[in-house]
């Protein structure tokens, strides 16, 4: 036990009472504004939560620490020892200085600072002189401040070898043991920055991951701390705000993300069930690219074809971003990624609608189902904060003994999009209508492989691994509408098919250009036939979806949604946006691109699939589009910097 580094252990726990501290302070401060739904047991949950992101804050910021304190030599060194303590004290102390100063600032903003703080002051000449006004309005944090600094001085513990006390033979076993300890500490140190000990199907933790341990947006502030916050947005600064325009009634001419009741709605109280299918691209839907390979493509998903048959569907439809997290706020919230995946921006706490919660008013219950470990890709965490009742993942599957459990999993993300989509068909059946659910496949994803009774199936499928992969996700789908169907439920259910992303394994040319990167089906489907069917000449985005289905739906009540109501759109006003090096408008028979000051890029992209005819600057309709795309990159800026993304309760 000796041999044991209880100096660095009593440090680091040193560490965890000063955030501690300051997180009751945060809480005494601004008492009125997180207290109303507060009770003992949610504040425990928020302090176990709490611990997790105080460890990865601790991690990162005691790393250097860590390395010098539990070197396997030299700890006898007076400059080793010298360097290992401050190397603590001044990342604790900034640590501690953050936490206290961001209590009394988030009154004004009402959520916790990020890195984007350093570019909103580099022009304020007089912020020194606010800073000491402050620190007068505070005193009391000034002396908690002092107090927690004493603490960490008085309390730092040094390795008990002191300065020329170094052994002078070289012990092998000593060695061993320190060696232990240090290959110890650098393996929780990742473990702890991560938020987990290496699980294969989980990104490391962001801010949205606190939504976890809360029941309202703004207790997240509870959960978190300053220097995470600030750590992990870092390579996320947020939007620079652009001013194309001065006024906003010019602004709202060209592009307005407030959705108003229909004036002729009709409520129709149906289900709402969402599919959200892994790298389901366009290129794969065999009645989409009859043109292709001479008139010969068939596709890869034949199911898909036949539903598209007898579903609404547009003529161009695309995702907003290329990534899985990009897909959930888009298609259930109908937000956009812009520079960043939304979940991982600044604005990744911001109070935010969306299907969940509008249909929530109408007492609606909600449930997000994804067959992968529970916290994988942060997808509870976004359902958690789109207001979603409940989450069903891999290890709700595992308890549910009328399925195949472990014997499901595919060895690497989750569970096979067949088994899971019928449990997700069964769990909808044992829930009370009206319901609003959302799956997330899986299968279809590297490392490309299907179970074992369809290797020889689907083994001949395309050329590429992905291929037989999306005709198994396509077969799963075709069971899960064949279940769904003898359900009584189904005719009272709007479904929406859309795939998360296009697939970075395309095979034809016209897919590999800067627009064939974001084509993917979009269809919604009504068993009774009410909703009008076939294909529409315009087009569809993932971020219509929410907007599109509210409106169909008769929804009462005002809300914020960065598309369009597909169905209240002349098709020839329709269009999709999305950014990929830099932002695109699509609209009519155009491509503009857009590198914020003015167009680089003007396709005539149905004629010019392989867009190889730059028309920048020649065509009237380029005004027309860089307008409404400077409209809409200006008023999803103001709005997601100004925490605008829901409307104001009465």
């Amino acid at each position: 036990m000796k041999r044991l580094p209880l100096h660095v252990l009593t440090n680091i726990l040193l560490a965890y009472v000063c955030y501690e501290c300051c997180r009751l302070a945060f809480l005494a401060e601004n008492w009125s504004l997180l207290n109303a739904n507060l009770t003992w047991g949610s504040f425990l949950t928020m302090s176990r939560g709490g611990l997790l992101f105080d460890t990865a804050a601790i991690c990162f910021t005691n790393s250097l620490y860590l390395l010098l304190a539990l070197l396997p030599f030299g700890q006898g060194k007076r400059g080793l020892r010298a360097a290992a303590k401050w190397s603590f004290l001044i990342p604790n102390i900034l640590a501690v200085i953050v936490n206290l100063k961001d209590s009394a600032y988030f009154s004004f903003t009402q959520k916790r600072v990020t890195a984007n703080v350093f570019a909103e002051f580099e022009n304020e000449g007089n912020l020194g002189s606010i800073i000491g006004i402050e620190f007068i309005h505070h005193w009391y944090f000034v002396i908690l401040a002092v107090v927690l600094i004493a603490l960490l001085c008085w309390g730092y513990r040094e390795s008990k070898l002191k300065a020329g006390q170094g052994q002078p033979v070289f012990k092998l076993s000593s060695f061993i043991t320190n060696l232990f300890f240090f290959l110890l500490a650098i393996v929780l140190c990742i473990g702890g920055m991560r938020g987990a000990l290496f699980r294969t199907a989980t990104r490391p933790i962001t801010p949205n991951d606190a939504f976890r341990y809360v029941s309202q947006p703004i207790e997240t502030n509870i959960v978190l701390n300053t220097p995470f916050n600030i750590i992990k947005t870092l390579k996320h600064k947020g939007i620079k705000t652009p001013t194309y325009f001065d006024s906003q009634a010019e602004i709202d001419s060209l592009y307005m993300p407030v959705h108003m009741p229909r004036p002729d709605r009709i409520e129709r109280r149906k289900n709402v069930v969402v599919l959200i299918v892994e790298s389901f691209a366009e290129e794969f839907i065999g009645s989409r690219n009859r043109h292709l390979d001479g008139g010969n493509y068939r596709g890869y998903t034949p199911f898909a074809d036949s539903l598209l048959s007898v579903s609404l569907t547009w003529r161009s439809t695309f995702c907003n971003g290329w990534t899985s997290i990009d897909a959930m706020p888009a298609v259930l919230a109908s937000i956009p990624r812009m520079h960043d995946a939304f979940v991982l921006s600044t604005y990744s706490l911001n109070k935010i609608n969306s299907l969940a919660t509008e249909l929530g008013h109408w007492g609606y219950h909600s449930a997000f189902f994804h067959g992968a470990e529970n916290n994988s890709m942060g997808f509870r965490s976004f359902a958690r904060s789109a207001g979603f009742d409940e989450y069903f993942g891999r290890d709700e599957y595992y308890a549910d003994d009328r399925f195949g459990g472990k014997a499901d999993f595919d060895g690497t993300w989750g569970i096979w999009d067949e088994p899971f989509l019928q449990f997700f068909c069964t769990k909808m059946t044992e829930m009370t209508e009206p319901f609003v659910t959302a799956v997330f496949t899986l299968s279809s994803h590297h490392p490309f492989a299907v179970p074992d009774e369809y290797k020889d199936v689907f083994k001949d499928e395309g050329i590429h691994a992905l291929h037989k992969c999306i005709r198994y996700t396509d077969h799963a789908l075709r069971r899960f509408f064949a279940s769904a169907s003898r359900q009584p439920w189904y005719n009272n259910t709007i479904f929406v098919l859309c795939a998360d992303h296009a697939s970075s394994k395309t095979t034809h040319d016209e897919y590999k250009t800067e627009l064939g990167h974001f084509r993917i089906p979009i269809l919604f489907f009504d068993p009774t036939g009410e909703l009008p069917r076939g294909c529409v000449d315009g087009i569809a985005q993932q971020l219509d979806i929410m907007p599109t289905l509210l409106g169909y739906m008769g929804y009462d009540r005002p809300f914020v949604a960065f598309g369009k109501d597909l169905l209240s759109t002349s098709p020839d006003s329709t269009w999709a946006f999305n950014n990929f090096s830099i932002p695109q408008l699509i609209r009519g028979d155009y491509l503009l691109q857009f590198d914020g000051q003015q167009p680089t890029g003007f396709f005539k992209f149905r004629s010019d699939s392989l867009l190889q005819h730059n028309l920048v600057g020649t065509l009237p309709e380029e005004k027309v589009m860089t307008r409404q795309l400077k409209a809409i990159l200006q008023a999803t800026a103001e709005r997601l910097k100004n925490n605008e993304m829901t409307i104001p309760e009465n």
